[in-house]
């Protein structure tokens, strides 16, 4: 769904549309999961996040004053959720494998799933913060800027976080499994 859509759809919503409100929650709501299961690596958490996640921003919508940064905006929301799940349920257990978002929609050759099983498993092993900014980085595709204000930090923490999370995952993946090949494109053989 392109930005002007979703500010459509947002711009609907605040008027009394309920039926904006579920083309919303339909677009966002695979990724939402997604991403929450990434963070708090624990799939039935991550339901619960999105669920109250989409209840705030259903609340709360007619208070976003640009329709056109929904994303962000919901994002923030999210993560927030996300994070106030993982803080309060300790017992979450490592994962052993992809969770299952990951692995319904996308069909990758077993090799590949492989390579992305090893990323993920190095992925869960950074602190919440770094994982969390990955995750918007690369998997949501969010600019140092937007993460910047769904994170609530400034942009150059995100950097260091970002710049922080890839030296680790270089260095974990190069000691456990001997790649030699960069990750996220940082590196040096």
């Amino acid at each position: 769904m392109t930005r002007e859509e979703t500010a459509d759809l947002v711009c609907r919503v605040q008027s009394g549309e309920r039926a904006a409100f579920d083309a919303i929650f339909a677009a966002y709501q695979q990724q939402a999961v997604r991403t929450a299961t990434l963070i708090c690596r624990d799939q039935a958490l991550a339901e619960d996040a999105v669920q109250e996640a989409f209840i705030n921003c259903l609340l709360h919508i007619q208070t976003l004053k640009n329709p056109y940064g929904f994303a962000t905006w919901f994002y923030k929301i999210l993560t927030r959720c996300t994070w106030k799940l993982c803080k309060s349920n300790t017992d979450v257990a490592e994962p052993e494998q992809l969770p299952n978002t990951m692995a319904q929609e996308d069909v990758y050759p077993s090799e590949v799933y492989a390579s992305y099983e090893t990323l993920y498993q190095a992925i869960c092993l950074l602190g919440t913060k770094q994982r969390t900014t990955i995750i918007l980085y690369y998997f949501n595709d969010f600019s140092i800027k937007e993460i910047a204000n769904i994170l609530s930090v400034p942009e150059a923490t995100v950097k260091t976080r970002l710049f922080a999370a890839k030296h680790r995952l270089q260095k974990f993946l190069k000691q456990e499994y001997g790649y030699k090949k960069e990750v996220f494109g940082y590196g040096k053989n």
